[in-house]
C-alpha cells in the first residue's frame, strides 16, 4: 500500500490517495481499482474504533457515552453493518507491523440530497426510528438475533454506492440488552418493529393506534 509517515507522523501513501480521515479510521483510495482502504489504528491501550455505552437515566430515558472500542467490538460492528445492508465491507486483516486493522469498501459517491438519501440508507438496514429518550437521534434494527441501536449518521457517513443506491458507510452501534428493552415501552416497541421488519412479518407500527394511549381512544 506504500504507506509511510512524514516528519510530523502523518500517515501518507506513495501509491494510494489519502482521503479525509474520520474519528475512527484513515481512508486511502485506490483510483485504479475504485476501492477505499480504511486503516483503524490499534492503540497501545487496546482500543480500536469507537462505540457507545447505554445507561438508564435516573429521571427517565437513557444516556449514551462514546468510548474507545476493543477490536472485537469493531469487528462485530463492521460485520453487522455489512450483513444488515450498509455499504459492503471486507475485513482484510491486521498489517504486518500490528499497527492497523485494514478494511476495504467499494469507492462510494457523494449523496445527492442528504435527508432523502439518509432515509433511504436507513431503510436499507430496515432500521426504525426510536422514540425513547436518548437525547440524540437513534434508530433500531435487528440482525444476528440481536437488537442494535444505531447512531452518528452525520453527513460524512451517508454516501451512494457505485450503482447510485444511498448507503451508510459507517455508524456507531451498540447492542440493546433484552432487559433494557423490556424496561422502556417505546424502546420495546422499536425493537419489536425492527425485528418484524427483518423477519418480513407485519410491523406493529403499521397499526395507526399502536402508539396511542388507550385512554385517548
Amino acid at each position: 500500500m506504500g504507506l509511510e509517515r512524514d516528519d510530523q507522523g502523518i500517515l501518507n501513501s506513495r501509491i494510494l490517495t489519502a482521503l479525509k480521515p474520520g474519528a475512527e479510521a484513515s481512508p486511502f483510495m485506490d483510483p485504479e481499482w475504485k476501492v477505499v482502504y480504511k486503516l483503524f489504528p490499534l492503540h497501545i491501550s487496546g482500543g480500536l474504533g469507537k462505540t457507545f455505552e447505554i445507561e438508564a437515566h435516573p429521571e427517565g430515558g437513557f444516556d449514551m457515552s462514546v468510548r474507545d472500542a476493543v477490536i472485537q467490538e469493531t469487528l462485530t460492528k463492521l460485520m453487522v453493518l455489512h450483513d444488515a445492508g450498509a455499504h459492503p465491507t471486507e475485513i482484510v486483516g491486521i498489517d504486518d507491523q500490528g499497527e492497523f486493522l485494514v478494511v476495504k469498501q467499494p469507492l462510494a459517491q457523494p449523496y445527492l440530497n442528504l435527508e432523502r438519501d439518509r432515509q433511504r440508507a436507513i431503510d436499507a438496514l430496515r432500521a426504525v426510528p426510536c422514540k425513547a429518550q436518548f437525547r440524540r437521534n437513534v434508530w433500531v434494527f435487528w440482525m444476528q438475533d440481536q437488537a442494535w441501536l444505531l447512531s452518528d449518521l452525520h453527513p460524512g457517513n451517508i454516501m451512494r454506492e457505485p450503482n447510485g443506491k444511498p448507503c451508510i458507510i459507517d455508524a456507531l452501534l451498540s447492542p440493546i440488552p433484552p432487559e433494557m428493552a423490556q424496561r422502556d415501552r417505546l424502546l420495546k416497541h422499536a425493537v419489536e418493529d425492527a425485528r418484524a421488519w427483518r423477519e418480513n412479518r407485519p410491523r406493529p407500527s403499521e397499526d395507526p393506534f399502536d402508539q396511542v394511549n388507550d385512554d385517548d381512544l
